[in-house]
């Protein structure tokens, strides 16, 4: 009945163009008292046609569950906070004509204001038990919702039960394993490629919608397949012993000292090098089937299109990649001093000497 519904609303939904709720300035996932209108039939500037995710993105922001920002985009890449998640999950359950279940007395947040436009959706994941107080009194609207959390939300909200006893290993014994089981029994997640799935990691935008929207359109004909022991990481190779002229990390030097105290690779031709570099990630990229595509500059220590610091993106991307942040700065360091391309398999980079940026691909792996 809960996906005859949701089919229903969406068929509905892209037949009429929808209205979307006020929006503030700021952010288009609020409701405020000033915004704009958004079309139906606009699709968003900054998800690709050919993106895996277009037609889901689509479909859920034509239902009503997801909006954009006022310039049309929709930022799939940008990491999904706690209240924004409880803004996206509260419409699908508005619109799947679901309610949730209050197990807990609401006490008020300290940090939480009763005019903020989450607050309605935040109390009711408060009072279901979704969303916890910290020691403090806090809710932490803003702070970063892990995964553990999600499958919490997602696994209570849309009802989904146990079909299959089969848990990760960095997930047994937790307080989110019998949530995670019904996600994956039921094809909500795969986890990682190393068969881990990682409680504590954040998730992006455009993953909190793809898991709302396999949760709304379960396949009855689904069995999941037990999940592999996940095998050691080989440890990673140590950079050598710093000396007072080399020092380990590269990652840390300004783009002059690059510029002028490590040597070039042999054969270095300006230009051409950086160019050959870029073909060999293009290569890299339609081959091994890479999702996401950034850099960064090693000078300013900036990201692009970013508003997180400069190390939690390199923690995030650590993370998504799937190696240690050290190993993440490691290998940052070796493409500074060799000039070659990293090959990892599900990512790969390299270092531009001419403008002082890292160019990286297949750094978003969460699945």
């Amino acid at each position: 009945m809960r996906n005859k519904l949701f089919m229903a609303t969406l068929a509905a939904a892209i037949a009429v163009p929808v209205m979307v709720a006020p929006i503030p300035t700021h952010y288009a996932e609020a409701a405020g008292t000033k915004g704009t209108v958004v079309l139906a039939n606009n699709p968003f500037k900054d998800v690709k046609v050919n993106s895996p995710y277009y037609k889901i993105i689509h479909e859920m922001r034509d239902a009503g569950i997801i909006q954009g920002y006022e310039d049309g985009t929709f930022r799939p890449d940008t990491t999904i906070s706690r209240q924004h998640a409880a803004a996206l999950v509260s419409r699908a359950l508005k619109i799947n004509d679901l309610t949730l279940e209050k197990t807990i007395d609401f006490k008020q947040p300290k940090d939480l204001r009763t005019d903020s436009p989450y607050y309605e959706d935040i109390k009711g994941l408060v009072e279901a038990g979704l969303l916890e107080l910290d020691n403090q009194g806090n809710v932490n609207p803003t702070k970063l919702l892990t995964r553990g959390e999600m499958a919490k939300i997602i696994a209570v909200a849309f009802n989904l039960e146990v079909k299959a006893d089969y848990v990760f290993g960095d997930v047994k014994g937790s307080k989110y394993e019998e949530y995670v089981k019904a996600l994956y029994s039921n094809g909500i997640t795969t986890g990682y490629e190393d068969y881990t799935f990682k409680l504590n990691g954040s998730l992006t935008r455009v993953h909190y919608v793809l898991f709302m929207h396999r949760a709304m359109n379960i396949d009855a004909d689904f069995v999941a397949e037990p999940i592999p022991t996940p095998q050691p990481k080989p440890e990673p190779k140590q950079d050598p012993a710093p000396t007072s002229k080399s020092p380990v990390k590269y990652s840390d030097w300004s783009y002059q000292d690059i510029k002028t105290k490590i040597p070039r690779p042999a054969g270095y031709v300006a230009g051409e090098h950086e160019k050959k570099n870029a073909e060999i990630l293009k290569e890299l990229i339609i081959e091994n089937g890479h999702r996401g595509k950034g850099s960064f500059n090693i000078e300013s220590k900036s990201w692009n299109s970013s508003s997180f610091t400069f190390e939690e993106k390199l923690r995030f991307n650590a993370e998504y990649a799937g190696v240690t942040y050290e190993e993440y700065v490691s290998i940052i360091n070796q493409v500074i001093k060799t000039g070659e391309v990293y090959d990892g398999g599900t990512f790969a980079m390299y270092f531009n000497y001419q403008n002082g940026m890292i160019y990286e691909s297949g750094t978003d792996q969460t699945r």
